[in-house]
């Protein structure tokens, strides 16, 4: 699942490519009952490659 809080929750099906512009804030991660792996291809900016905002929490999990 990947989300960026303003648009509809997608929906990360095996093979699917996902593509966030820099800047945007988004989440992504498994579902209740599916595992996820997540490989990132980034470039660093000023010498920084992320910028790790706070942790979704359970009630947001759930929606």
């Amino acid at each position: 699942m990947s989300s960026n809080g303003a648009d509809p929750l997608l929906e990360i099906r095996p093979g699917d490519v996902v593509q966030i512009p820099p800047g945007v804030k988004h989440w992504h991660g498994a579902t209740a009952t599916t595992a996820m792996t997540h490989i990132a291809l980034q470039e660093q900016l000023d010498g920084k490659n992320v910028d790790w905002m706070e942790q979704v929490s359970d009630d947001q999990y759930q929606q």
